[in-house]
């Protein structure tokens, strides 16, 4: 019951974000045309890059969450990283097209063309859009002191962005014609940026679906919890791979050959337990149990070998 109360509030704070989100996008969007601001276009897009995360939060929640069946034997999280892909697609193109208006505008103040400054609405909007922004996430979220630290830094990477913007802005109110590029400028540095972060997100897509392993970090991570836990004398065969936001670990671990079936079964365990705790609880974890004999054979190897020692020996008809 208590689960259900806490997936229920998930939700409840997705849609509040999700409709924040959008509702941000659309107002910057019509304030940047109607305020002649391409730097209110290019944040637009930033606004647009938050609605598609939450999206695709909010179908992890509801589709990406469901639990594995007979058609789908690691659950359904391969639909976050396709639409995680999709997302990313429109982002670079938005970004593309922020990028062209905005170095188009460089181009014609460099060819001594006076650019048209925006209007002091874009300005209204970009306070009123930040303001905006921290007072409804900030009733959405938790309290701000047990934030973990990657939403810190989240927050304040927006509260620079957004800051960023405003003095943009505000820079074409300054007195002199070479202040009024300053938002076309800016305009071209915020592209860049959304260029660069959609880039990456789509490589990061790409790589989970053809099913590349984790990132270096995490790997070494599970290869220090798998060899710090007891009994374990050796382990080979490590594979991992995403889905979608949860991750898949296969491992072959080595055990003296002397302890029992039950007691290989408790160490496998241990090392899966530890492992979720590391990482989360719905993590996939596949583990392989070997005795450690002194030629170090798997199973296939020694069934081959006294096969050979039987016919060697004539004991094999």
């Amino acid at each position: 019951m208590k689960a259900d109360n806490k997936l229920d509030k998930t939700r409840n704070k997705s849609y509040k974000k999700l409709a924040l989100s959008f509702l941000l996008t659309v107002f910057k969007l019509l304030a940047g045309l109607s305020g002649n601001s391409t730097l209110l276009l290019a944040d637009a897009v930033r606004s647009f890059s938050e609605f598609i995360n939450e999206s695709i939060r909010f179908l992890d929640l509801s589709i990406a969450n469901k639990p594995e069946d007979k058609n789908h034997n690691y659950g359904h999280g391969k639909i976050t990283t396709l639409c995680t892909g999709a997302g990313a697609c429109m982002l670079l193109l938005a970004g593309f097209h922020t990028f062209s208006l905005s170095s188009g505008e460089l181009l014609m103040f460099i060819q001594g063309k006076e650019p048209e400054a925006p209007g002091m609405i874009a300005l209204f909007a970009a306070v009123s859009a930040l303001v905006l922004r921290d007072i409804i996430f900030a009733e959405s979220d938790e309290s701000r002191v047990k934030e973990s630290p990657s939403k810190a830094r989240t927050r304040i990477k927006d509260l620079f962005l957004s800051g960023f913007v405003i003095l943009g802005m505000g820079c074409t109110f300054l007195p002199g014609k070479g202040f009024d590029i300053a938002d076309s400028f800016a305009a071209v540095l915020l592209s860049l940026y959304l260029l660069w972060n959609s880039g990456r997100l789509l490589y990061r897509t790409t790589d989970e679906l053809i099913e590349a392993s984790l990132e270096d970090e995490n790997n070494r991570r599970i290869r220090e919890i798998i060899s710090q836990t007891e009994n374990v004398t050796d382990w080979g065969e490590l594979k991992t791979r995403r889905i979608g936001r949860r991750i898949a670990i296969n491992v072959c671990l080595s055990v003296n050959n002397s302890l029992s079936i039950r007691e290989a079964v408790e160490i496998a365990n241990l090392v899966e337990e530890r492992l979720k705790a590391a990482f989360e609880e719905d993590t996939y974890v596949l583990i392989k149990i070997e005795p450690n004999q002194e030629k170090k054979q798997t199973f296939k190897t020694r069934g081959r070998s006294s096969e050979e020692e039987r016919r060697k020996t004539g004991t094999l008809v």
